[in-house]
């Protein structure tokens, strides 16, 4: 996601790699035709992942070109386009961000805007959204795209979770969702296979899943190399090795990556090399997307002796083992119950601590494994369903941890208009003093 031509908060040689893999997957939807493959617009935790790559559809990713404009810092166009078009700023500006690259597209014909940041992506075949993440835009944004591509076919699924109900035991209604996202994924498939002329190799999506499932538990063993006093890796970093996870899973370069990753951070746990020069604080990012623009931030961070070991972002969850997926021969099947026990992971925690959240429990989970000082959350103006209870959840872990600090930031992910630099500095000063604070009166 980071533009490899300005600083960005990096500890280790693997996250180097991102920006040439980012550019490979737009370049691969560009030249698609070419090759005789489609290409799909597509959504990061949808369950599809596997489903494209076995069936040879080139993924074009909305949220990862929308957040490479926004590295780029060259986003305001696109924005602009989508104004001009009626659709506000305070909507998801990875979703207009998108649509005004997709506009200026249209407008000329079909051609590749002018400047196009890494070139672009390429004109979809079909567009696949979810209402997954209860993000509203993942369902309204297909059918805004074709509002501009009316030829283009769109598939938009459900919702494949159960909501969080303290009353309600989730085993009860897990099996009545894996029931239904597995039909929307068979269906998911028919239409894939009407509109790319093939059938689909159930063989090959059987192994793709295996991989998935494979390169899914080697990245919670990466990850949590980071328990180390120092942290060889925080939050600046998985910022951009989420990449492989978020938009490359079923395929081995995806494999490779963590496993490379996994090499590196044991090495710098035995060199006691940490991110920052001098480890006094540590930090969970607790929820909210990142400015991609402001990724130096965590370096500022880390200036000031503060890492995060943990972050809820683009983070799986638990290793499969744990989620305790119930056996079956049907590789759909299998996708329902990992996507669900994702989310429901943390649903029995919360209803034994009266007042909590699933998202909370999550947090205290990484604060006691981690030996966390704070909680940082950024809430970004324009993307609610993820940040619209961060309040709450700062509420929460007040309950359970009494005074210890927490920090919401306040920015968005594409749109630098909304961000203040000096600001933000000021403001995390503020907050190293409190965990200055905080500690003092913990060792005393």
């Amino acid at each position: 996601m980071a533009d490899d031509k300005k600083p960005r908060a990096l500890a280790t040689e693997a996250a180097t790699k991102i920006p040439k893999m980012v550019r490979a997957n737009m370049a691969a939807t560009v030249r698609a035709h070419d090759e005789g493959k489609k290409v799909a617009y597509a959504f990061i935790m949808d369950g599809h992942d596997e489903i494209l790559r076995a069936m040879d559809i080139v993924p074009a990713w909305g949220e990862s070109f929308s957040g490479v404009c926004a590295a780029k810092r060259d986003a305001e166009k696109y924005l602009q386009k989508a104004e001009a078009e009626d659709f506000s700023r305070s909507l998801c500006t990875y979703a207009t961000c998108n649509l005004g690259f997709d506009i200026w597209r249209e407008e000329i014909g079909g051609e590749m805007p002018p400047g196009a940041p890494w070139g672009g992506m390429g004109k979809p075949d079909m567009i696949l959204g979810s209402a997954q993440q209860l993000c509203d835009p993942r369902f309204k944004w297909p059918q805004a795209t074709q509002h501009y591509m009316k030829e283009v076919p769109v598939f938009v699924a459900g919702m494949y979770y159960p909501p969080w109900d303290p009353n309600i035991d989730r085993k009860e209604v897990e099996k009545f969702y894996v029931k239904y996202v597995t039909a929307e994924l068979r269906e998911l498939v028919r239409f894939c296979e009407k509109h790319t002329g093939k059938k689909m190799d159930w063989s090959r999506l059987e192994a793709t899943v295996d991989l998935s499932d494979r390169t899914w538990d080697l990245l919670v063993d990466t990850y949590d190399l980071r328990k180390a006093h120092p942290t060889p890796m925080d939050t600046g970093d998985a910022m951009n090795t989420m990449v492989p996870f978020t938009f490359m899973l079923g395929t081995q370069e995806a494999y490779d990556f963590y496993a490379a990753l996994n090499a590196e951070l044991k090495e710098k746990i035995a060199r006691k090399e940490g991110v920052a020069t001098n480890e006094k604080y540590r930090l969970i990012w607790g929820a909210g997307l990142p400015s991609w623009f402001a990724l130096g931030d965590f370096q500022y961070f880390n200036g000031k002796g503060a890492v995060f070991p943990a972050e809820t972002t683009y983070r799986t969850g638990e290793k499969l083992s744990r989620l305790d997926l119930p056996a079956t021969n049907d590789p759909l099947e299998h996708i329902a119950w990992r996507l669900i026990r994702y989310y429901t992971n943390w649903y029995d925690k919360a209803q034994r601590r009266p007042g909590s959240l699933p998202l909370v429990e999550r947090i205290i989970e990484y604060i006691e494994d981690y030996g966390l000082d704070g909680v940082v959350f950024h809430s970004a103006f324009s993307c609610r369903s993820w940040h619209a209870g961060i309040m709450l959840q700062a509420q929460v872990l007040k309950q359970v941890y009494g005074d210890i600090p927490t920090f919401i930031m306040e920015g968005d992910i594409v749109d630098i208009s909304s961000y203040n630099e000096a600001d933000t500095h000021n403001r995390i000063d503020a907050f190293i003093e409190t965990l200055e604070g905080y500690r003092e009166r913990k060792n005393n």
